[in-house]
């Protein structure tokens, strides 16, 4: 599978080994730092945080973020929770930025969102339903989700409550292609979707995108590149969740002189990773719209404690799983200066 190391929805009979496994392996996991000074993040001080200030806060590597969602589900320095409850939670918290940024202020009413296989996709179902139910007049939302639930109960059931959801219909992938490349072609304002929401791949994704993805992805990099680089907000409007799809999570792939997927909006899940830490860098850099998703950059998910924040590094982060904001603007851009 080219989703590597991803990891497996645990069933019933799998909880206890597998958070037994997790806790030995985040026992054995060290990262070797400076310890920082511990300090509690309240609501207003994670918004001073957040509105303009340099982060200067870690980069998750791939292998650190298993690590520390391992930890969140066995309870290493934190309340031991459930996979779906960690899901709805991240799902729902992105959703409301969606809601916030790309409805209340750009005024998007149709959006569509993009579900892969994996726990990505499992986020992007709950930001559906969030989507759906908010106070958006006329709220319509389209899923893609070409590999479906699978055998995984937890995936059957997010699936069922968005197709209990009277404004949410599922999609086959002629829809979004077509969707995607009126766009792209003809830069079409009254397209029937004006948002697209990016919850495919997360920080698992290694090598090559592969079908049935491979059309779709080709239309997201071409509607966020060239002319389209451009269009008006209001018009196309293209978020993505933890990662952009088809990024290599441990080294941007836009470095490489091919084009990549450039959304409007990056939502990082609990803490940012090691692919944002060049977005302003202007020795790599090669696009105007990756130092816009360094300045637009929000950081979504109230899972950390002081205890995971010592481990990993992450006190810049300003949330905390006591926090009384859901998510909170996190400027990459000021980061070098």
């Amino acid at each position: 599978s080219y989703l590597v190391d991803m990891p497996t929805l645990p069933t019933t009979t799998t909880v206890a080994a597998a958070t037994a496994q997790a806790s030995a392996q985040a026992s054995a996991t060290r990262i070797e730092r400076a310890r920082p000074v511990r300090r509690r993040v309240t609501a207003a001080t994670a918004m001073a945080m957040g509105d303009g200030s340099a982060y200067r806060g870690r980069f998750l590597s791939a292998q650190e973020a298993y690590a520390l969602d391992q930890d969140l589900l066995a309870g290493v320095g934190c309340e031991k929770q459930s996979l779906e409850a960690l899901m709805r939670r991240a799902g729902a918290q992105a959703g409301r930025v969606v809601v916030e940024r790309a409805g209340e202020a750009l005024g998007h009413k149709m959006f569509c969102v993009l579900c892969g296989p994996g726990n990505n996709g499992g986020d992007g179902l709950v930001l559906a339903v969030t989507l759906a139910r908010a106070a958006l007049e006329g709220v319509n939302v389209k899923v893609w989700y070409p590999k479906g639930p699978g055998s995984s109960a937890l995936y059957a059931m997010l699936k069922a409550e968005c197709e209990a959801e009277t404004n949410i219909e599922f999609v086959d992938e002629a829809f979004v292609v077509d969707a995607l490349e009126r766009h792209v072609n003809s830069h079409d304002s009254a397209a029937n979707v004006t948002c697209f929401v990016d919850a495919l791949f997360g920080f698992s994704f290694k090598g090559d995108v592969r079908e049935p993805f491979i059309d779709v992805m080709n239309c997201l990099t071409a509607a966020t590149n060239g002319a389209c680089a451009d269009a008006d907000e209001r018009a196309l409007y293209t978020v993505a969740i933890d990662i952009p799809s088809g990024w290599n999570v441990d080294g941007c792939d836009a470095d490489g002189g091919k084009l990549a997927f450039m959304p409007n909006l990056l939502i990082s899940l609990t803490a940012p990773k090691r692919c944002c830490a060049t977005l302003d860098d202007p020795a790599k850099a090669r696009h105007w719209r990756m130092k816009r998703m360094a300045q637009t950059h929000v950081v979504a998910g109230t899972f950390l404690t002081d205890a995971m924040c010592d481990k990993y590094g992450l006190h810049d982060v300003p949330l905390r799983v006591d926090s009384t904001i859901d998510f909170a603007p996190v400027d990459l851009s000021k980061r070098l200066d």
